[in-house]
């Protein structure tokens, strides 16, 4: 774009008379007209400023001028002849005042003299091949008001590059590399939006973002639109690209969870979440609104969704909103990102525990696919390097898992997506011996399959529709060999749900939120074996234990599905904002037979409905521009687990259990991308199972539901958000959990106890190499202590005495782990090389208390020692 310009050829001379610039003279009179004998020059020109909203819209225009030059070739007075409008005409005043000419000539001497000038304004669109250009740019709007959003900093992730959108929310780049970039947008009125942008050669990338102001003090990202609000009060919100550096992880971002404020550490071969004092299982993972029943593989050591296919990961330790609920622990959100919009991207990666890769591909303008997978072999790389048996010593998990992605732009604001995830997983845990008849082991198997539909529409008047209904398959298969006879437990399920939810802001101040959470499980289930074997939290056990005398076989069947309606609104007043909702959770509990089966006998089934409803309410009150206060509680319900209504080793007659949150926390900003929050936190909850308690239970009573339980606490976080290259965070929780399995016993610690929990994290691109530290501390789970043994002469084995329950705990967990790693970039291709080292001072951290065979000698299994992962990630 440049400005062009013409001179008018007309002089007149500062006496005002007019004469042509080729004039010639006159008649001869007795007095001479003066003759202009030559024309002012201009030597020195000032470009005129645009108009910027007149630029925007491309119009274009002229401003005829008047401009009186003196003698000495310095302009004096500037007319406006003929008016462009206010903007142009005060624009071309401006910078003709400015102008320099070399001066007239009057008679062959300088003399003063006024000239007419016209300024063109106009816009020229050129393709140049050398110099800076423009080549991506765009407009950022609110989302429901589509006015434009000033001051919000794009920012392209891998150059660092930022612009900031001005006053009708316009952004550009100059000379952006070809290929793709992961664009940034943020402000501190805004939330957080993170998308994918291709630019190719020969074209400029022109976009426009729809984004959403978010409430005052929460921070929260998510993606070009399909923008949500934070409705919980404690949440953990951490980016992908922090996640990758997390040491420990192996650049697996759904690991970065284990380090989250609230979360305790599992032992290792479980992959188990422990949130806020539950139990794992009470604990609920959801991928786009779809329920899987694992966040990690077995072992914990890869997450069971592949990172590129990943998002947004949100902890939530308790008091969420009403849209989700089943369960009495945390939640976890994973949600899956956009593809590429264009070309065919993907990567292979490859280390000392796994094999991983991904493809996408854009086909057409609005057909995108991605397909990824992973497979582990650490267990068989160890026992090629050894000749002992590497299971005797610390368990190695067997996992694979592989996930599909496709997406279909239907319309503006339209679009659906078909997901599929896969995964499996194999352990064995052992306690070694001479003799190979003595050999204790314990064998894991299970997978998971699902498939959904995501159906989203941003309809025009800002509200969104998401449609999501699903299914898919679990497997699951323990034996156990700790004596003569093994025990062993199979359940085959069927499951089933949709989810649909409706937002739209009714008012300045109010947006409601409807939908509907339908989920179902048709559970096929096969028991054998020993009756506490495997044991329930709760129970007295040591691993290892031969089982007892008590041994029975149960096949049932069960059907568990919830249909909850919810609704909640967002109400702000000044700055306080309430978000009160409402759950109702409508239970059916089906199975085929109330009492064990008896021979020739047909079995008896039952089919009941259980309800309940479930109020929520959060209060967001930013008492100063860096402080703010969350306070958040609500009621909470959940099934029983299929197996639980075995009528052998269960109680076909179990209810639905519930429990209540309650959460305070203060949020300080202590600079832009530094913050301090403190929560404090209760929980409460009620009809819990238990084993039942009389030596002989009646029949089809082995579980009773008269237990409760308390869990208390606060955390701190201290946390880095990238900045500069660094990033970390400091957490500390201090917490009890506790359980009374029955009305008459007292409080006794929970089987996942962990009073303290502290973890620090850091990382550091310096000139691109980046270095990072992980250190973790945990106090040891509780455990029961056996104070001597007796030697059972019908099973020719001794048995443990035990002590008082869970007054003893395992050693405390102390692990360091650090992470280096260069990413070498080659046009389209880029190869990133880190060293992940677990354990680098080699603690053997013990996992689990083992006995040799009288019990007189105690031992433990230990996690693994120093592990070196060296690995490679070639991405085009």
């Amino acid at each position: 774009m440049r400005h062009s310009l013409a001179m008018i050829a007309l002089v007149t001379l500062a006496s005002g008379s007019a004469v042509g610039q080729e004039a010639e003279a006159g008649d001869a009179t007795e007095q001479r007209a003066p003759v202009v004998t030559r024309a002012p020059r201009l030597v020195t020109f000032v470009e005129a400023e645009y108009p910027a909203e007149k630029k925007a819209a491309g119009v274009t225009a002229a401003v005829l001028l008047t401009i009186e030059i003196g003698a000495d070739g310095k302009v004096g007075n500037v007319f406006v002849v003929t008016s462009a409008g206010a903007d142009f005409d005060t624009a071309a005043v401006a910078a003709a005042r400015q102008f320099v000419f070399e001066p007239a000539e009057v008679d062959g001497k300088p003399a003063p003299v006024k000239i007419d000038y016209k300024y063109q304004f106009s816009i020229k669109t050129q393709i140049v091949k050398l110099g800076p250009q423009v080549n991506f740019e765009g407009t950022v709007l609110e989302r429901f008001t589509k006015k434009p959003f000033p001051g919000v900093t794009v920012t392209l992730k891998d150059s660092g590059a930022t612009a900031i959108s001005d006053d009708k929310g316009h952004f550009e780049f100059i000379d952006v590399p070809l290929g793709v970039h992961k664009v940034e947008l943020s402000a501190p009125k805004l939330i957080t939006v993170l998308t994918d942008e291709e630019l190719t050669k020969d074209t400029k990338k022109t976009v426009k973002y729809y984004v959403e102001a978010k409430e005052e003090g929460i921070d929260e990202e998510t993606v070009v639109r399909a923008a949500r609000i934070k409705k919980e009060s404690v949440q953990t919100v951490i980016r992908t690209e922090e996640a990758r550096r997390v040491p420990g992880t192996q650049g697996d971002t759904l690991k970065v969870v284990q380090n989250l404020p609230g979360v305790a550490r599992s032992a290792a071969g479980s992959g188990a979440l422990i949130v806020w004092g539950s139990s794992p299982k009470d604990t609920r993972v959801n991928v786009d609104g779809v329920e899987i029943p694992a966040l990690y593989h077995v072992g914990g050591l890869r997450s069971t969704v592949n990172s590129d296919l990943v998002k947004s990961i949100d902890l939530l330790p308790g008091g969420y909103g009403a849209d989700y609920g089943r369960g009495l622990g945390g939640l976890v959100r994973v949600e899956t990102r956009q593809l590429p919009q264009t070309g065919v991207h993907g990567y292979a990666s490859a280390d000392v525990l796994d094999a991983s890769a991904m493809i996408t591909a854009a086909i057409g303008k609005r057909f995108r696919i991605g397909i990824a997978g992973r497979y582990s072999y650490l267990d068989r790389l160890l026992g090629g390097l050894t000749s002992q048996d590497v299971g005797d010593f610390f368990p190695i998990p067997r996992y694979d898992d592989y996930q599909v992605l496709a997406s279909l732009q239907l319309r503006k604001d339209e679009e659906l997506t078909a997901v599929f995830l896969a995964s499996d997983d194999h352990l064995r845990r052992a306690i070694a011996s001479a003799d190979p008849a003595e050999v204790r082991t314990e064998n894991t198997d299970s997978s998971f399959y699902r498939a959904f539909l995501r159906y989203t529409r941003i309809l025009p008047d800002g509200s969104s529709f998401v449609l999501t209904p699903s299914f898919g398959f679990d497997t699951g298969k323990t034996v156990t060999k700790f004596g003569p006879v093994p025990t062993s437990s199979e359940v085959d399920g069927f499951r089933y749900g949709l989810r649909a939810a409706y937002r739209r802001r009714v008012a300045k101040w109010a947006t409601l939120s409807i939908g509907l959470d339908m989920a179902g499980q048709v559970a096929n289930s096969k028991r054998s074996g020993s009756l506490d074997i495997p044991p329930r939290e709760g129970d007295v056990f040591v691993f290892g234990r031969p089982p007892g005398d008590d041994v029975n076989a149960d096949k049932f069947s069960t059907h568990i599905a919830d249909v909850a309606p919810y609704a909640f609104a967002e109400l702000t007043y000044k700055n306080v904002t309430f978000i009160p909702g409402l759950r109702i959770d409508a239970f059916l509990l089906e199975g085929s037979q109330t009492a064990p089966s008896v021979v020739g006998v047909t079995p008896i089934g039952f089919s009941r409905l259980a309800w309940g409803p479930d109020p929520r309410l959060a209060i967001n009150i930013k008492a100063h521009k860096r402080v703010s206060l969350n306070i958040a509680g609500g009621i909470y319900h959940q099934a029983p687990e299929s197996e639980e209504l075995s009528a052998v080793f269960g109680n076909p007659q179990l209810g639905i259990a519930w429990g209540a949150h309650a959460s305070l926390g203060i949020a300080v900003k202590l600079t832009g991308t530094l913050t301090c929050e403190t929560v404090g936190f209760f929980k409460y909850l009620d009809d819990l199972v238990s084993r039942n308690e009389a030596p002989t239970p009646p029949l089809a009573r082995a579980l009773t539901q008269d237990g409760v339980g308390r869990s208390y606490g606060g955390q701190v976080l201290l946390r880095q958000e990238l900045f500069k290259g660094f990033f970390g965070w400091v957490t500390y929780s201090i917490s009890r959990s506790e359980r009374k399995d029955h009305a008459d016993r007292p409080y006794r610690l929970f089987d996942f106890d962990q009073t303290h929990v502290l973890g620090v994290v850091a990382s550091y691109d310096y000139k691109g190499w980046v270095a990072g530290v992980r250190f973790r501390y945990t106090s040891g789970v509780p455990r029961t202590p056996v104070i001597g043994s007796f030697y059972d002469s019908r099973g020719d084995q001794y048995q443990p005495i035990f002590g008082a329950q869970n007054t003893i705990r395992i050693p405390d967990f102390v692990q360091l782990d650090v992470r280096l790693e260069k990413t070498f970039t080659f046009r389209r291709l880029s190869l990133n090389v880190f060293l992940d080292v677990q354990n680098v001072t080699n603690r053997a951290n013990p996992e689990e208390i083992v006995y040799n065979f009288d019990f007189s000698k105690k031992a433990y299994i230990t996690g693994l020692p120093t592990l070196a992962v060296l690995g490679a990630r070639l991405q085009f």
